[in-house]
């Protein structure tokens, strides 16, 4: 496996990483919250990217294993609290790129 599957995953989170700070926004306290907590998520999947290794199909699994659930777990609080443009294109890249490492994880990693 080399680094190209993971290429969606890597881009979103760059593109993501200071979103919830220039993104339209709920101003509650449980958003602002709740899109630290996926700032959060996000930066870690970015960091994570470092870490895939060509041809290490069981490490690259699992990072990707770990990239889906934090991105699943962030998606949801931007769906709730990003309005406007910025809901459709992160909620919308989100979407994509979840799908793309799903299907990743199921043609080279059998799950």
């Amino acid at each position: 496996m080399t680094s190209c599957p993971v290429w969606p995953a890597g881009a979103l989170a760059l593109f993501l990483a200071a979103a919830p700070a220039l993104a339209d926004i709920l101003q509650t306290p449980e958003c602002r919250r709740d899109l630290t907590v996926a700032n959060r998520l996000i930066a870690g999947i970015a960091a994570r990217d470092k870490q895939f290794v060509p041809r290490d199909l069981a490490k690259n699994c699992a990072l990707l294993q770990r990239n889906l659930d934090d991105m699943v777990k962030a998606r949801d609080p931007m769906a709730r609290c990003m309005t406007g443009h910025d809901h459709s294109e992160n909620v919308g890249q989100m979407d994509a790129s979840i799908g793309d490492i799903r299907e990743v994880l199921a043609n080279k990693c059998g799950k």
